[in-house]
């Protein structure tokens, strides 16, 4: 055992240094994969090597004098791991694709700060200590590695401050002001897609920062080609979502300044210089593992940077850049051609998770029969069973059932059409004296005409209840009628409408438990389902056929109904909530948020929406309601 330890420590900074680089190599290729994910396994991983990378150079760095003595002590040959000093600041300073890995990383920008000045004097000091005994080749080699690990650390830090909070909220935008290329009609779509995105990244930017824009240009929607439009709107804000997370997250913001620039290549240059006065110095009293060791360093270093180019290359900025402002065709062709193929953005691929939240009430009302068919609904129920026979309370559990009880599902073209149509709805009502009727909810919408404004996470889960009994019967009566003949086209309509009504409604449930921060509530989602639940009684109370009308009508309002409420939701929600889920997948709310900035609607524009209007609201004021009662 004694010589297990002593083997350990003779070998700890060698394997210290592979694991910092290959966690580096790790959250390279990895780091950007979160923006299009949802999963919980990657987010962990991702999470756990941006955390252990740090701390592991920290570690490393720290320990590596003490442990460079002993191993001299007891052999012949020079240990190298001296070198690594400036490899661990190298390493430090992260990857392009990932700088912080949430919004709260960038507010302590200020501490990284530190940890630069102190890191980089503790890499000296060990790099000074033992370099008595090294050759001049190779002290000049360190010297030219300690310039790239104080360039790469100090991009990450500048990266970090041009991404927090109060950085975000103070910026003027000049990075997003320039020259943009004018396109003909005859270049393909996509392509005018991105110039326009790119055109008005400085607007997203205002947006983010919670500055009025008192709208700005919406395309409207034709009748004719609703479904085409919605997709195409949708697209336009993936990618201006796409960038905005490229300049909080990553270094892509740093490395289109003209400092940034030049830092980078000085970086590259520095790196070359001492990789070649590496090969030049004497190595043969060295240990020949450290030796291996260095060159895997200076080898991946490159590979990775070589990969880090391509980042660079395939951005739009940069396509932009050498479109319009330096006239160069060629290498903006080929800007394009690897921007648009799938090493890129291609068209064809979602840049966000494209999927959203599903919370269903009954995952919550444990007395419930609900067919478990997951396994974590399996691992749920079995749970629940589990506490109720030790005589724990089901909101003990309320933490379990949010992670859980949680799925996603994919965001279809019919559900972007409806949100699309309803945004362009509540903006012709500020037109239009004419607000939308409910012919067939009214007397629902009645019932909880007080609890719109009173509570409305109350609402919400009175709603969402309403809304699945509704559902299940109307399942139900089709499954009845299943043999009598209907056209295939309004069968194929009516399943849309309720499929798209039951992810709205899971999906605001969803905010409601794991997000209630994006939702106008009085309480806690905890206390919400518990003070919900007499309300839900009363409702439930009267019977459902007298309160609605099932038809295909009913079942296009309650669609209506459940764009509004998320409307309306997405209209009182702020910039730093959507800045901090960009770096989780992204969520709908974000694009709904952006699409009515868009059409110059929302709290923070000139066009207000409220829940609903009072008995003595004044119909002259420039407000829309989500739901309007005559009086």
């Amino acid at each position: 055992m004694k010589n297990l330890v002593e083997l350990y420590y003779e070998r700890e900074i060698q394997l210290f240094v592979l694991v910092s680089f290959a966690l580096q190599v790790f959250l390279f290729f990895t780091g950007s994969l979160r923006r299009r994910s949802t999963n919980i396994f990657l987010s962990v991983s991702i999470w756990t090597a941006y955390l252990g990378a740090d701390w592991v150079a920290v570690y490393a760095l720290g320990n590596l004098s003490g442990v460079q003595e002993s191993i001299i002590s007891r052999r012949s040959q020079l240990p190298l791991s001296f070198f690594w000093a400036p490899f661990f600041l190298i390493h430090l300073g992260g990857q392009d694709t990932i700088t912080a890995f949430a919004m709260e990383d960038n507010d302590l920008w200020l501490r990284h700060f530190l940890n630069l000045v102190v890191q980089v004097v503790l890499a000296v000091y060990v790099f000074w200590k033992s370099a008595r005994r090294q050759s001049a080749e190779l002290i000049v080699s360190g010297v030219f590695v300690f310039i790239v690990g104080v360039i790469k650390y100090g991009e990450r830090t500048w990266s970090l401050k041009c991404g927090n909070s109060k950085s975000l909220e103070s910026s003027p935008g000049h990075h997003y002001k320039q020259r943009f290329p004018e396109l003909r009609d005859s270049d393909c779509d996509y392509r005018n897609m991105v110039s326009n995105a790119l055109c008005s990244m400085f607007n997203v930017l205002n947006v983010f920062a919670a500055r009025n824009l008192f709208g700005y240009s919406f395309p409207s929607v034709g009748p004719d080609d609703t479904q085409v439009d919605a997709k195409k709107m949708f697209k336009l804000v993936e990618l201006e979502l796409a960038m905005m997370y490229d300049d909080l997250y990553t270094k892509a913001l740093v490395l289109r300044t003209r400092t940034g620039i030049i830092l980078r290549c000085i970086s590259h240059a520095c790196s070359f210089v001492a990789f070649a006065l590496f090969l030049a110095s004497d190595k043969d009293r060295y240990i020949g593992v450290d030796i291996a060791i260095t060159y895997s360093l200076f080898i991946g270093g490159f590979f990775l940077d070589f990969c880090a180019m391509f980042i660079v290359i395939t951005s739009p900025w940069t396509w932009v850049w050498l479109k319009a402002a330096q006239k160069r065709d060629w290498l903006a062709n080929l800007s394009w051609f690897l921007f648009s193929s799938d090493i890129g953005w291609p068209e064809r691929r979602p840049l966000w998770s494209s999927s959203i939240g599903q919370y269903s009430l009954l995952s919550w009302d444990s007395g419930s029969d609900q067919p478990t068919r997951s396994c974590n609904q399996k691992v749920m129920a079995l749970v629940r069973r589990s506490a109720r026979l030790v005589g724990v309370g089901k909101k003990k559990l309320f933490w379990m059932s949010k992670l859980l009880d949680t799925k996603f599902l994919e965001v279809d073209e019919k559900t972007m059409e409806f949100v699309v149509e309803g945004i362009n709805r509540i903006r012709d009502e500020f037109s239009d004296v004419a607000s939308r009727a409910w012919p067939k909810l009214g007397p629902f919408l009645e019932t909880i005409r007080d609890h719109f404004t009173a509570d409305f996470g109350a609402a919400i889960v009175v709603i969402h209840s309403f809304t699945e009994e509704y559902l299940m019967n109307a399942a139900a009566a089709a499954a009845e009628e299943e043999e009598e003949e209907e056209e295939e086209e309004e069968e194929e309509e009516a399943n849309d409408m309720m499929e798209v009504c039951r992810k709205l409604s899971n999906y605001m449930m969803y905010l409601l438990v794991n997000h209630p921060s994006m939702l106008p509530l009085n309480v806690s989602s905890e206390a919400t389902l518990a003070e919900a639940a007499q309300l839900m009684k009363v409702v439930r109370g009267r019977a459902l056929e007298e309160m609605v009308d099932p038809c295909d009508e009913t079942l296009r309002e309650m669609v209506d109904m459940w764009t509004r409420l998320l409307i309306y939701t997405a209209g009182k929600s702020r910039g730093p909530m959507h800045a901090a889920e960009l770096a989780c997948g992204g969520e709908l709310i974000t694009f709904v948020w952006l699409l009515m900035v868009k059409a110059g609607l929302g709290d923070s524009e000139a066009k207000r929406i409220l829940i609903a209007n009072s008995a003595c609201a004044d119909t002259n004021t420039k407000e829309a309601y989500a739901f309007y009662f005559a009086s």
